[in-house]
């Protein structure tokens, strides 16, 4: 995929994940479960992505935050997964969105909180990478 996809699409970067999983989605056909869970993964890499930009900053200078974000987001990262990997073997819109209802929404409410906090908060610089070599 990301040689056919990703590599030749003349979309901006920032669309081709979400395009390549949606080119995903329909390889495996047309039921919703597929969708749901390949659209599920673009949101999920941004929300991981803005928590890093987030945090940068105060983890270059503290290690054991480092540490920390770490083992939070790797499990963070396996809660979501889970989540976002049922509607794959589910199939089915209503029971999908009936497990989903059942836990109260979290897992989207938290990729948007953070999605927007992402937005509306300033990053720190990125850290040159030519001067740390």
């Amino acid at each position: 995929m990301k040689t056919y996809v990703y590599d030749t699409t003349a979309l901006p970067k920032s669309v081709r994940t979400d395009f390549v999983f949606g080119i995903s989605a329909f390889w495996h056909g047309v039921r919703p479960g597929y969708y749901l869970t390949f659209l599920s993964a673009p949101p999920m890499i941004k929300l991981q992505q803005k928590v890093g930009n987030l945090s940068r900053e105060y983890r270059i200078n503290h290690p054991a935050a480092e540490m920390m974000y770490r083992v939070v987001n790797w499990w963070f990262v396996r809660l979501m997964s889970c989540t976002f990997f049922l509607p794959f073997y589910m199939l089915e819109l209503e029971r999908i969105l009936a497990v989903w209802a059942s836990m109260y929404w979290t897992p989207w409410i938290a990729i948007s909180v953070v999605i927007i906090l992402g937005i509306a908060l300033p990053t720190g610089p990125r850290p040159d990478k030519a001067k740390s070599s």
